[in-house]
């Protein structure tokens, strides 16, 4: 079956190697679209092309496009250099002459420069502490904020979709620079640490009826254990304790539905001719807490999107999941596989075991993608490969879904 394949790209590395040359090598490479970072989270990136090893730092993360900031509330945008903005229309204009869509890569809550201006959209920790990277889906300013960013992209560039990454809170620990744990965080631990006591999520559940303070002294006691014991298995009896736990259940389903709910309020705000479609991921911070609740969450992300992107260090067993519930949506919704070529233990989340110019692993990977019914595949990432890497890449690819 024909798939769709797509480059992730940074409008620096387009726009340091030149714009047009960059298209023209991605069309003849048979990638049919770009997806160019709207706005990125912090990165030290480095890129090999044209001989010469080259290093792009965004210590806190920003905007790449000229944002509209009359359009914005009281999140003001952060935007990147003039030089780097100016890419985004460059490619804008000449990516539909060279047969290319262009779609927007829009990172939304790993935004640490809205943390530093607006502290109050911080997550916050259970223990009462905000996480300095991350901000949170059930905060006010920050939906109106992303919802009015997706459609400031889509009115100034016309975009084929709007692609949100990261829509479901992270780790505790997600995107820390040097991290010192020196202890086992078991994976309970770890999604007890991503559940946030924000003041929005506070608000939220009190409305709710749930009992905020209860709620954080089972949580906290629970963690406390966890860490205390060093455990590093699941299926244990405080597991299922907390499981049955019906107001921490409601609890979690609060946490996965705001970003639902993020992601439904950037497709109220989208207008065009034709409409750009909206993908988003389904990654999840809440396996274990969520449980039973868990497949409806699924449900409810994919009935709110065109697209749903998954990775292949998921579990096969979701993927598949995700596969069935996308199947049975009330509209079309697109699978897509983000994938990425890297060396053998690169600490890179998004990735294929594959060696330069060892290519087995990544066809068997993608033989496993096509028996899910994907009609996407999205390579990560086209400035930090070389050019022939791309090129085998697409090859596996096509070999995969003759």
């Amino acid at each position: 079956m024909p798939v769709r394949v797509t480059t992730y790209a940074y409008p620096w590395d387009l726009g340091r190697l030149g714009v047009e040359r960059m298209l023209r090598e991605i069309v003849e490479h048979g990638i049919e679209a770009v997806d160019l970072a709207a706005t990125y989270h912090p990165i030290d990136a480095l890129s090999p092309r044209d001989g010469e090893a080259r290093l792009f730092t965004s210590p806190r993360g920003a905007v790449h496009f000229a944002a509209s900031a009359a359009r914005y509330g009281r999140i003001q945008p952060r935007l990147s250099s003039h030089e780097i903005c100016s890419v985004w229309p460059e490619v804008g204009d000449r990516a539909r002459s060279a047969g290319l869509d262009v779609n927007a890569w829009t990172v939304t809550l790993y935004q640490p420069w809205i943390v530093d201006a607006y502290p109050d959209c911080a997550r916050v920790l259970p223990g009462g502490d905000p996480i300095g990277s991350g901000v949170c889906p059930a905060n006010d300013d920050v939906r109106d904020y992303l919802a009015t960013l997706c459609a400031d992209i889509v009115d100034q560039f016309g975009v084929s979709m709007i692609r949100l990454e990261g829509i479901m809170p992270a780790a505790y620990d997600y995107g820390w620079l040097r991290p010192r744990v020196l202890i086992s965080v078991s994976p309970l631990a770890r999604e007890l640490l991503a559940l946030c006591f924000c003041a929005s999520c506070t608000g939220r559940a009190a409305a709710a009826g749930l009992d905020v303070e209860r709620l954080r002294r089972t949580v906290n006691d629970a963690i406390a254990a966890e860490l205390s014991e060093g455990r590093s298995a699941t299926g244990t009896d405080r597991e299922a304790g907390l499981a049955a736990d019906a107001e921490l259940q409601a609890f979690a389903v609060q946490h996965a539905r705001a970003s639902t709910e993020l992601a439904r309020a950037a497709v109220s705000r989208l207008d065009g001719s034709p409409m750009p479609r909206v993908s988003a991921d389904a990654w999840s911070s809440y396996l274990l807490l969520l449980v039973a609740a868990h497949d409806d969450m699924l449900e409810e992300r994919v009935a709110a999107v065109d697209q749903i992107v998954m990775f292949p260090e998921m579990l096969a067993e979701r993927n598949r999941r995700l596969a069935a519930i996308a199947s049975r949506a009330s509209h079309p919704v697109e699978l897509a596989m983000l994938l990425a070529r890297l060396q053998p233990g690169d600490p890179a989340a998004h990735r294929v075991a594959a060696s330069a110019g060892a290519d087995e692993p990544v066809a068997r990977q993608l033989q496993a993608v096509a028996e899910l019914g994907v009609g996407e595949i999205n390579l990560y990432n086209f400035g930090l490969l070389r050019e022939r890497d791309v090129g085998d890449f697409v090859a596996a690819v096509r070999a995969a879904f003759r």
